[in-house]
């Protein structure tokens, strides 16, 4: 069984006090997995709330004909699979480890069971559900008013921000095909891109490295502005 302090970290559980971890901790099943494993596929029922540990696990989206559509890219202390309460809904993402990774899961049963006592419990739930539908909006809104630059500087946004050192260089973890369909776009648009921002002073490549050399100007990128 998982220890109060190996749980408490985590968002989801911030402020809860000692009996409340003392109830879930003896739900929580933590389990180690290989790079490339499917924890759960788009149209299935929701069973399970995960945390991550480490690794990094990716959601995506699937067509008519099964292919893969990246969304989200979910690091060491985030949630996914979030509670799904009508009994009939089944899931519209699916997630598989990018990267061997360490994930702890919850059932939805124990998890409501547990906040149905607990206000504090309630509070974090809807917080973090109302942060990654905020997040979805988000990568929506980006596809549909920000051009391409503004999208690539969106994304190496967020890969800074999972970043655990302190420099402004970060490693792609994705290849460029997968790193391009994020985006929206083509590798050939993705280079040009890439080569745009270079051109504009605002980041260095090399090769999968990325340096920020001017944060700010990244900013106003993401938010669709010019540099000037």
């Amino acid at each position: 069984m998982l220890t109060l302090g190996q749980i408490r970290k985590y968002s989801l559980f911030t402020d809860l006090n000692e009996d409340e971890l003392a109830r879930l901790a003896p739900c929580l099943i933590k389990r180690a997995y290989a790079k490339g494993v499917y924890l759960f596929y788009p149209g299935t029922s929701g069973l399970n709330t995960y945390l991550v540990e480490s690794g990094l696990v990716r959601l995506f989206f699937t067509n008519a004909v099964g292919q893969e559509f990246l969304i989200n890219l979910v690091g060491p202390g985030e949630v996914f699979g979030y509670p799904i309460l009508a009994a009939d809904a089944l899931r519209i993402m699916g997630a598989a480890t990018y990267k061997p990774s360490v994930i702890l899961s919850i059932s939805h049963n124990d998890l409501l069971t547990v906040m149905e006592s607990s206000p504090r419990l309630m509070r974090n739930v809807y917080s973090e559900l109302s942060a990654g539908s905020r997040k979805l909006l988000l990568y929506t809104r980006s596809l549909v008013i920000v051009n391409l630059e503004g999208r690539l500087a969106i994304r190496l946004l967020h890969l800074l921000g999972k970043s655990k050192n302190q420099t402004e260089t970060i490693e792609i973890p994705l290849s460029q095909t997968e790193f391009a369909s994020w985006l929206g776009a083509s590798r050939g648009r993705l280079n040009h891109a890439m080569n745009q921002l270079q051109k504009m002073g605002v980041i260095r490549v090399e090769g999968r490295k990325i340096t920020i050399l001017n944060r700010s100007g990244l900013e106003r990128l993401a938010e669709g502005q010019g540099l000037t």
